[in-house]
């Protein structure tokens, strides 16, 4: 179903190189630009749609509509962070302190067999959104999909 390499340490390394390269400027990017990136990642996840649904399917086992039902979660996943972020990231002042919620670097999310597209994509979202930048480590055994979901 995928065929690749395993990342090597110097593979590992050189991810995270890139993503704290990649974060220096993208916090500094607007809410309104962060939301459009991440409405063009939903276009692209609707054009995938089958290709996505076939990988889930074939990978993990999972029945065609129930890996549809993923896919389809994936591309609500983002709606709902954009609509969200506003109360989850708001600042919160309550005396003697104030909370504020700042971008915090490189995150990794590591994706499992059961999930693989939906559990990954409800970390990845919300910490793009916020200004993180992401190293993404897919289950082993659901490679293609995340191949067919990150590459550009």
């Amino acid at each position: 179903m995928w065929t690749g390499s395993a990342a090597s340490p110097a593979d590992v390394t050189g991810a995270a190189t890139r993503a704290r390269a990649a974060f220096r400027p993208w916090p500094r990017t607007s809410l309104a630009g962060r939301e459009t990136r991440l409405r063009a990642f939903a276009a692209t996840l609707e054009s995938r749609r089958a290709s996505l649904t076939d990988a889930i399917s074939r990978e993990v086992g999972k029945p065609t509509w129930e890996a549809l039902t993923e896919v389809t979660s994936m591309i609500s996943q983002i709606e709902l962070s954009i609509t969200a972020h506003p109360h989850r990231c708001a600042d919160f002042a309550g005396a003697p302190a104030l909370t504020r919620f700042r971008p915090l670097g490189v995150v990794t999310v590591f994706g499992p067999f059961n999930f693989p597209g939906h559990l990954p994509n409800g970390r990845i979202v919300p910490a793009r959104f916020a200004g993180n930048t992401v190293v993404f480590k897919p289950s082993e055994h659901a490679r293609l999909m995340a191949e067919v979901m990150t590459t550009a």
